[in-house]
């Protein structure tokens, strides 16, 4: 299979080839455009279709362009940076600093928010004051000023604002500080930043970072690894636990050997979600079976057979990806600081949710909450019906 450049996938139709397609379809269709004279009402409409069908693809060429971060530019560079990467460019800026006046003179000023205007006489750039300014005889003021033009051409250098344009007899002026404006951010620079705030997030935060890489990491034949679950563990002096499992359980390997699954993830760390100063270490979940023995209580409107609805309950229970087990956290649920566990009043309800009919459930094994520790995941272990209840639903009752 050929591959193709995005220039070439997304490069716009001119108006001239807009309109010679035009004709070409007419010509296919047998119609005689030759006969047609220049400026004739259907040779007008053609150029106009054209004109408007080029912007059109120009357009389309812009929003494919914007899906990469590489090939967007200009306005659309700036939304994919904003929405993608959370990046806001920066805007061009206005040069600002103060000014001092000297008064030699015996005359007393006193005059609003921008009524002066100073110049930089080597490039002739303008500012003006952004405060109110009340100068006595023979006194000096400092004022804040801005330059009225936005961008590094405006940037000034301590004693560059040197002239004022405005009348003021027996007044000197000069600015004591530096000016410095900027320029609208460039493509390039915005890219460079959105890269940059990747990685800062490394990736997505250190978190999922360790997340991303075990669940992302794929075997030498381009198959993944099948791992679902992970907890991380920090000690605070540098080192971080990963636990890995996949839904049926522990992830197969030891770490260093890159022919197994364990391995792989571990290299996958390494490579990429280890930030500088941090030694992970990647382990593979201890499976732990739970039990689980049960009675069900329920209406006979299914149309199942008892071992009908025990399989379909087991289903529920041990079937990957979306049956209970496989779907538990790596270490069980936390509430608040302590242990992970098993809850006996999910399996319950797990169960109960498996069939309309089923109105009551009775949990016998395991006959408290199973607690595990961060490093252990829960599997299904043996899953036993003690019975099966099926009765007739109350006299117009339809579950």
């Amino acid at each position: 299979m050929p591959t193709f450049s995005i220039d070439e996938l997304t490069t716009p139709l001119t108006t001239a080839q807009v309109k010679a397609a035009i004709y070409r379809v007419l010509a296919t269709l047998g119609i005689n455009t030759s006969s047609w004279k220049p400026g004739a009402v259907v040779r007008t409409q053609i150029a106009a279709n054209s004109l408007i069908v080029a912007a059109l693809s120009q357009l389309q060429s812009d929003l494919a362009h914007s899906a990469f971060l590489e090939f967007a530019t200009g306005d659309w560079l700036t939304l994919v940076a904003r929405y993608v990467y959370g990046v806001e460019r920066l805007t061009a800026t206005f040069a600002s600093g103060t000014e001092t006046l000297t008064n030699t003179g015996g005359g007393v000023f006193s005059l609003g928010p921008d009524d002066l205007v100073f110049v930089k006489p080597s490039t002739g750039k303008t500012y003006r004051n952004s405060g109110s300014i009340t100068l006595g005889a023979l006194s000096t003021v400092t004022v804040p000023i801005a330059a009225t033009e936005s961008g590094t051409a405006s940037s000034a250098s301590i004693g560059d604002i040197s002239q004022l344009s405005t009348t003021l007899l027996g007044v000197t002026v000069t600015n004591p500080v530096a000016l410095v404006g900027l320029d609208a951010e460039t493509d390039s620079a915005l890219r460079e930043r959105c890269y940059e705030q990747l990685g800062a997030l490394s990736p997505m935060g250190p978190w999922d970072a360790y997340g991303s890489a075990v669940r992302n990491a794929k075997r030498t034949d381009g198959s993944t690894l099948g791992i679902t679950r992970t907890r991380i563990n920090k000690d605070g002096t540098g080192h971080v636990d990963v636990y890995c499992a996949t839904a049926g359980g522990a992830v197969p390997g030891t770490v260093g050997d890159l022919t197994s699954d364990l391995g792989i993830a571990d290299e996958a760390v390494q490579q990429y979600a280890s930030p500088l100063c941090i030694t992970p270490v990647t382990h593979s979940a201890t499976a732990v079976p739970v039990d689980v023995t049960y009675e069900v209580w329920m209406y006979n409107t299914s149309g199942r057979t008892p071992t009908e609805v025990q399989g379909l309950i087991s289903d529920q229970l041990q079937l990957a990806p979306d049956g209970f087990f496989p779907k538990q956290p790596l270490g069980g649920n936390i509430i608040g600081g302590g242990s992970g566990k098993v809850f006996v009043d999910a399996i319950r309800s797990r169960i109960a949710s498996t069939l309309p009919q089923i109105f009551h459930v009775v949990v016998t094994a395991p006959a408290a909450d199973v607690t595990l520790a961060i490093s252990e995941v829960p599997t299904a272990g043996t899953i036993t019906a003690t019975a099966i209840h099926q009765s007739a639903p109350p006299e117009g009752f339809s579950p």
